[in-house]
């Protein structure tokens, strides 16, 4: 008895691409559900940016503390910066991947120039009591901002105060004042050869001679 063999049928294209897009999809979550927390540099990120080109003359101070003083022109500013891994709209940088920390930077440089924005709208003349505020939660640093990266972007939020005038410090005790040191005694100088006093004794008279016998 003969035992019939199962026909194969051509794939509808219809089917293919629903197959396609179903395997696309269960990739891109894993692909895009990347999310890593970093703890960057201001002063390292800022030298390797435009963010002095980008304040110009505006004072920018990390760390809730620097808030103090000033006229607060406007309150609780928030930003939140972009960098992806195209400069420009059309093409990419490269074909190698940036890496987080220049994610990062052009996120950091992306917020600050918000930031800056805002304040010459609001005619502030620094950017203080800048925190990091990412999704809502605060990081209160004033050496480091949080940045989140993802598989092509990353995400850097920032809180600030615009203030007009000058800007208060921490206020630190000046050091007690030391005494003077006591003025050096002034020692008489010392007497020249030829000014040395001359003796006071004078030489005895030349003894008589004997007298004749």
């Amino acid at each position: 008895m003969k035992h019939a063999r199962p026909q194969s049928f051509p794939a509808c294209p219809a089917t293919v691409a629903v197959l396609v897009a179903a395997a696309l999809a269960a990739v891109a979550p894993a692909a895009y559900a990347r999310n890593v927390r970093l703890m960057e540099s201001v002063a390292d990120t800022t030298r390797v940016s435009r963010v002095h080109d980008i304040l110009g003359n505006l004072d920018l101070r990390f760390g809730g503390d620097s808030a103090r003083g000033g006229d607060v022109v406007r309150r609780d500013v928030v930003v939140k910066g972009v960098g992806t891994t195209k400069l420009h709209e059309v093409g990419d940088d490269a074909r190698v991947r940036p890496s987080d920390h220049d994610l990062c930077a052009r996120a950091f440089e992306d917020a600050i120039t918000q930031l800056a924005f805002a304040a010459r709208g609001a005619r502030a003349t620094a950017i203080v009591g800048v925190i990091s505020n990412y999704e809502g939660k605060v990081f209160d640093d004033p050496d480091h901002f949080e940045c989140h990266v993802g598989a092509l972007k990353a995400a850097v939020t920032l809180r600030a105060q615009l203030v007009r005038g000058p800007v208060g410090v921490p206020v630190i005790s000046p050091p007690t004042p030391m005494a003077p040191p006591p003025a050096p005694i002034p020692l008489p100088p010392a007497p020249a050869d030829d000014a040395q006093p001359h003796a006071t004794f004078q030489p005895l008279p030349p003894a008589p001679a004997p007298a004749p016998n």
